[in-house]
């Protein structure tokens, strides 16, 4: 049973096309015994656009659903993951959350950026779009290290250093090792809340 006094943990995943967005929220869903919403933008509900712009409106509009779904117990979500499509600006978007809705209800948790490694680094007008990604990121998961050189991988490191010190993780098809995710300060500081991932999600 959902507790209904309990705010929301909301967050937000950040990447290009074939970063292997969806592939981390379903490893990271998988994590977790209790009930998971996922909002994708360019899907049938986000029909109007990309979130951080023409699409804002119906993610808006989405959360306020789901948000009077949960306080009414009829759903029974625990986490909401937004995947932000290819050239999502965070920043509207961190701004709807935190200015639309009361953190009692609803609170932006984590914003986690996942970089494809196997095709790095950015071209020139991509650069400023992945550097804001990375900027506006608590956590960094650089994936498909698989198919990635080495020198790609440190070439993207590198980069990631360059712009903000956070905590950089390397996965295969979206799969972290949960263990070494570190719990997020705004989780620690909001008491009560109920989290579906049981290292920081």
């Amino acid at each position: 049973m959902v507790n209904q006094n309990s705010p929301l943990p909301a967050t937000l995943i950040l990447g290009f096309a074939g970063s292997g967005k969806t592939s981390l929220i379903q490893h990271l869903s998988n994590q977790t015994g209790t009930a998971v919403e996922h909002i994708q933008s360019g899907s049938s509900e986000l029909a109007s656009g990309c979130i951080c712009c023409t699409g804002l409106k119906d993610l808006k509009q989405l959360i306020k659903d789901l948000l009077v779904g949960r306080e009414s117990g009829k759903t029974e979500c625990q986490q909401l993951f937004i995947e932000a499509g290819h050239e999502t600006d965070p920043i509207p978007v961190i701004r709807t959350i935190r200015q639309s809705f009361s953190p009692e209800s609803i609170f932006l948790k984590e914003a986690i950026t996942v970089i494809n490694a196997a095709n790095y680094p950015p071209t020139d007008a991509e650069r400023y779009l992945v550097t804001n990604q990375i900027f506006f990121a608590d956590k960094i998961v650089v994936n498909h290290c698989d198919r990635a050189t080495d020198e790609q991988i440190n070439k993207c490191h590198k980069h990631i250093r360059g712009v903000k010190w956070q905590p950089i993780f390397n996965s295969i098809q979206g799969i972290v090792n949960t263990n070494d995710f570190c719990v997020s300060s705004t989780v620690e500081a909001s008491a009560g809340v109920s989290t579906v991932i049981s290292f920081s999600s």
